[in-house]
């Protein structure tokens, strides 16, 4: 039985035969497996490796080897390698041309495709397991496929099985490359990728620099940077985080700097979901699928969160817009509410993935195990440092907010000032910098005082002793003590509240604007309620305190209007921006 020095060697005897250049480079067993290593220095730009066009394995070879009618055959992609695979190396065998190659190819993948059920409890609760379960599906309706166009005598069943095919999916995964490398004779379909002989044996280094140089005849490698003698010689698999790294090649790259995290984002269980989605839609934003590294807030996910902390009162004004023909960039000036819900959202879902992903211990000692656990740990610090940026942001945003209240501005959207134009604070309050200055506040501190400071709440009611002595003899909902409250400090003007209560003074929530017939019959329940309770509390408030409730500042009307932002301003401030355990602070943002 043959060794893997002899496969080897009788592979680069068969490279050469058939007009292979590697002159520079020789091919050697590695501790990573086989891998390719320089003989003698090679320059900067130099080519070093290079195989003639009749050595690539293209689609149309794929059908040739298949079948005598190659037209007759459907498959593409993936699948017409994985038959093109498995019949050469169980049914073809040494009689076939490709033999020395199929000879040198890995026998076993540590892709978690392979894992058993008890490593692949290791992924658990990570994006990794979900991409098992996908992956494994798409190889069965793959299968079938091959199964129901390749006949019994070009490929036994016997060895069609579940078990070859996935070894033939792991080789298309870890060493096929996109058919864009070669001309369009060479390899006419549309899907099929192309295996490289000798080109596919370079391992993988992140920001490897190499240079691919192709002909009508032939295609190679150029070296980035020079290389010395004795040097492993390596290949830059792409922008890949080690979840597509093991997913596909099945290993780690410890501090990977290309790392990152899946998270796909749903709120299809979200009563505004289709509003919601006609919104990113117009916003030519079409996917829930982002990636996020360490250290590092994920910019391009922010106008997708944005649309998501949307309001009912936020999503009907954002629409008016769109339908008005003021769409534009209108993602990107929501306002300070918006970016901090949006940050909140975030950093609740990280959270939850942490506290799902949890600690995982293992006694396994299996290459596949420690590569788990490897990808596990990753995965952790991966959210532990996206949820540290996002304290840093959240941090920023409520500083942000107490400097604007105490200036008299606002940060409020286009639909929601009074005059129509954007807010009258710079670009910052939606920026993710850093605070700037000598001193940049903590996070428990700047929450503390945004709440104490800025954020309406049921104890900013202790801030007016005549009001809270009324309000403890009144039997009402939350929501309708904090609509009292609105009220009193607009007819306060030494409320620290005033101004920002008076600059709404114009904005109307949707049950008092809606146009459309549909959307005024859906508001017409709350405004019926909102009635009804106005008419419960007065004239019998007015009556028993006079000066709190005056009957001219609290009209039907007025009692609607403030009803309104009740609705539309409200934020939830998580109790970890505290540092402190137990509920969420509840309150209005009005600046």
């Amino acid at each position: 039985m043959e060794d893997n020095k002899q496969r080897l060697d009788r592979f680069v005897a068969w490279l050469r035969d058939n007009g292979a250049e590697m002159d520079k480079v020789e091919v050697r067993e590695s501790e990573h497996g086989n891998g390719v290593y320089v003989k003698e220095p090679i320059p900067a730009e130099e080519q070093y490796a290079q195989i003639p066009l009749r050595l690539v394995v293209t689609g149309r070879v794929c059908r040739e080897a298949l079948g005598a009618d190659p037209a007759a055959i459907r498959l593409v992609g993936r699948s017409l390698l994985c038959a093109f695979l498995i019949q050469q190396r169980f049914v073809a065998g040494e009689s076939s041309f490709w033999h020395p190659y199929i000879s040198i190819l890995p026998h076993e993948f540590h892709t978690p495709l392979f894992f058993s059920d008890t490593e692949l409890e290791l992924l658990e609760n990570t994006p990794m397991i979900y991409a098992v379960k996908d992956r494994r599906q798409l190889m069965r309706d793959e299968l079938e496929e091959i199964l129901e166009q390749i006949p019994e005598s070009t490929i036994p069943r016997s060895v069609l099985t579940t078990e070859n095919y996935a070894w033939a999916a792991a080789v298309v995964s870890s060493r096929s490359f996109t058919k864009s490398l070669i001309s369009e004779s060479q390899s006419p379909d549309e899907e099929t990728s192309v295996l490289l002989p000798l080109l596919d044996m370079m391992n993988h280094r992140p920001l490897t620099r190499i240079s691919w140089i192709a002909s009508d005849s032939s295609i190679g490698f150029a070296a980035g940077t020079a290389l010395s003698k004795g040097s492993e010689v390596v290949n830059n698999y792409g922008a890949k985080s080690n979840e597509e790294l093991l997913m596909g090649y099945g290993f780690c790259v410890p501090g990977n700097p290309l790392n990152s995290y899946h998270i796909k984002l749903n709120y299809t269980m979200d009563p505004l979901a289709a509003d919601k989605q006609a919104i990113l839609n117009h916003a030519q934003i079409t996917s829930c699928d982002h990636y996020i590294r360490a250290d590092e807030l994920p910019r391009d996910l922010l106008p997708t969160l944005r649309v998501m902390a949307m309001t009912e009162t936020d999503v009907y004004y954002v629409k008016r817009q769109i339908a008005e023909g003021h769409g534009g960039a209108l993602l990107d000036d929501l306002g300070l509410r918006i970016e901090l819900r949006a940050r909140f959202l975030l950093a609740f879902l990280l959270h939850k993935k942490l506290d799902a992903l949890g600690q995982k211990k293992s006694t396994l000692s299996t290459v596949n195990a420690q590569l788990a656990l490897q990808y596990r740990t990753e995965t952790e610090g991966i959210l532990r440092s996206t949820l540290s940026a996002l304290a840093r942001a959240e941090c920023r945003l409520l500083a942000c907010a107490s400097q604007i209240f105490a200036d008299g501005l606002h940060a409020h959207p286009r639909y929601v000032s009074d005059n129509g134009q954007p807010s009258q604070t710079d670009a910052g309050a939606s920026s993710n910098d850093e605070p700037t200055g000598s001193k940049k506040p903590k996070q428990p501190l700047a929450a503390q005082q945004f709440i104490d400071e800025v954020l309406l709440t049921e104890e900013s009611f202790t801030s007016d002793p005549e009001f809270m002595d009324a309000v403890e003899q009144i039997d009402a909902e939350p929501d309708v003590l904090m609509t009292l409250f609105v009220l009193r400090i607009r007819a306060s003007p030494e409320s620290p509240w005033h101004a920002a209560v008076q600059r709404l003074g114009l904005f109307r929530h949707p049950m008092l604007v809606a146009e459309d017939a549909d959307a005024g019959l859906a508001y017409a329940d709350m405004m019926l309620e909102m009635g009804e309770i106005h008419d419960s509390l007065f004239p019998l408030l007015t009556e028993h305190f006079p000066k709190v409730f005056p009957a001219e500042q609290f009209t039907p009307e007025l009692f609607l209007w403030a009803a309104g932002l009740v609705e539309s301003f409200r934020l939830s401030v998580p109790a970890r921006c505290l540092d402190a355990a137990g509920d969420d602070i509840e309150g209005l943002l009005l600046v």
